[in-house]
């Protein structure tokens, strides 16, 4: 295997890994937008679960490094996923109406 074709793999698993990172964001909202089934007593509980999830999400994220072989695309790609799960906290808060 040559350098190229490990640069090639390297950038693959990246763009993978962030195509399960929006799929997981995806459904994260889709929870958030079925936030009228959750139960008034359950919703504290439902909060700290989803808020959670977005935390992680966050640090996951925020800590993701750039692909040095990676395009323009691909960068593109990160940072409208940072800029996603910065509004999905925002969102959660917007649908639960605090």
């Amino acid at each position: 295997m040559n350098v190229v074709e490990i640069q090639e793999l390297l950038v693959g698993s990246q763009k993978s890994y962030v195509e399960n990172l929006e799929k997981a964001i995806e459904k994260i909202k889709k929870e958030i937008d079925e936030v009228e089934k959750v139960e008034k007593s359950a919703l504290p509980e439902w909060q700290q679960s989803i808020g959670g999830l977005i935390d992680e999400l966050h640090s996951v994220v925020f800590t993701l490094a750039e692909p040095r072989y990676g395009s323009e695309e691909d960068h593109q790609k990160i940072v409208e996923l940072r800029n996603k799960v910065k509004d999905l906290y925002a969102y959660m808060k917007n649908k639960v109406g605090e």
